[in-house]
């Protein structure tokens, strides 16, 4: 997969909410990555849709691999080694393991790790740091290690690699940078990496050390919100931070690897239609089962199970309310259930609660009576799996 130069340089769409608009600077044309819709949250009225995410929309599965492959291409070979990578939650915690499985692939020689924000708690963890996303509906995330080894190597890091699947105004990746740079004395370089990046420059002032942006699609935006729109409320446990379980991803307390989880093996017919769902963070896995589908002749896309709050309408054509399986009593959403046309839905999680039940509501709600197959994944720690 390959993207386009750029043929648009300025957009405004306007949503319920009020006036995106967005200038492209360098990349391919804004269609081929983005759509849009209006977010249910009174800090942040719109939502930029990727379509090669795995999220909002489904994404074939060559789709998020050339996207990671495309990041991954652009972070140097060449950074003070290790090289840490963080990927945030819960957006990109597919594209972070993602992009860093394909920077490892590219550079052998090079060693790296791969920590991961997080809003579920594990037992027994250390918290290394927190930082706040001021405009989210979830706002606190938790980097967290359970590896005395690792964290040493963290520590003793250089060059930091820290990956969204989208920058409005870079306020995050300082917040995360920030946050990191106070328990990594000897980092002196970073990189940012998202998919796309409307940040125009601007924030890498406030970045602790030297930094880099690489971003597949770079520009500018400004939002206008509507004065007449009516404020919404996010609901009162959307902050509230879960429980990671005993067996869950170790992503969540750092790798030296990508990971792979314990499972039964993905079964698909040749030309079967089968939508993969990610459950929240755990979203990696949901890639390669969507990876196992196409090897078998299926035809596969990655969804997910999500926190985000959007308003019907623009690039949400359905929404589906479902139950945040770690416990912490948060509302989840699935949009856009049928955009595969899919013949039957695997949910790929690791605590089975009511996904069945409520994704089969799901889909007669919207008039489709399909099979639902949840598959429980779990994890043991990196060095016995390896």
């Amino acid at each position: 997969m390959t993207f386009a130069p750029a043929t648009e340089v300025s957009q405004t769409i306007r949503l319920p909410t009020g006036d995106l608009t967005l200038s492209v600077h360098d990349g391919p044309p804004l269609h081929e990555l983005c759509d849009f819709a209006a977010r249910s949250n009174p800090k942040r009225g719109f939502l930029i849709v990727s379509k090669v995410l795995g999220r909002h929309l489904p994404a074939a599965p060559a789709q998020m691999r050339a996207t990671m492959a495309a990041l991954a291409r652009k972070i140097p070979a060449d950074l003070p080694q290790p090289v840490v990578f963080l990927g945030m939650a819960e957006t990109a915690t597919a594209l972070g393991q993602g992009i860093f499985a394909a920077f490892r692939q590219l550079n052998p020689e090079v060693e790296t790790l791969y920590l991961q924000s997080s809003r579920q708690g594990v037992a027994g963890a250390r918290v290394l740091a927190s930082f706040e996303e001021g405009h989210s509906h979830a706002t606190t995330h938790l980097i967290q290690v359970a590896d005395p080894a690792l964290e040493a190597r963290v520590r003793a890091a250089p060059s930091l690699v820290i990956v969204d699947d989208e920058c409005s105004t870079g306020n995050t990746f300082i917040a995360a940078a920030q946050a990191l740079a106070r328990e990594m004395p000897q980092l002196r370089q970073i990189e940012t990496c998202c998919i796309t990046d409307w940040g125009n420059g601007d924030y890498l002032a406030g970045m602790p050390h030297p930094t880099k942006a690489r971003a597949i699609l770079s520009g500018a935006m400004t939002w206008q919100a509507a004065e007449a729109a009516a404020t919404p409320v996010l609901a009162a446990k959307s902050n509230q931070a879960g429980s990671a379980p005993a067996g869950g991803m170790r992503s969540r307390t750092g790798l030296r690897a990508p990971e792979k989880a314990i499972r039964p093996p993905v079964e698909a017919r040749p030309g079967e239609r089968v939508l993969v769902l990610g459950d929240g963070e755990h979203s990696y896995e949901a890639l390669l089962a969507a990876e196992e589908v196409e090897a078998q002749g299926g035809i596969a896309a990655v969804q997910c199970i999500t926190r985000s709050p959007a308003l019907l309408g623009g690039a949400m054509q359905s929404a589906s309310a479902f139950s945040d399986a770690y416990g912490s009593g948060a509302p989840c959403f699935l949009y856009n259930v049928l955009g595969h046309r899919p013949d039957r839905l695997l949910v790929m999680t690791e605590v089975v609660k009511a996904q069945a039940s409520e994704a089969s509501a799901a889909l007669l709600c919207l008039g489709h009576d399909l099979p639902v197959e949840v598959i429980a994944c779990t994890y043991v720690p990196e060095q016995e799996g390896l």
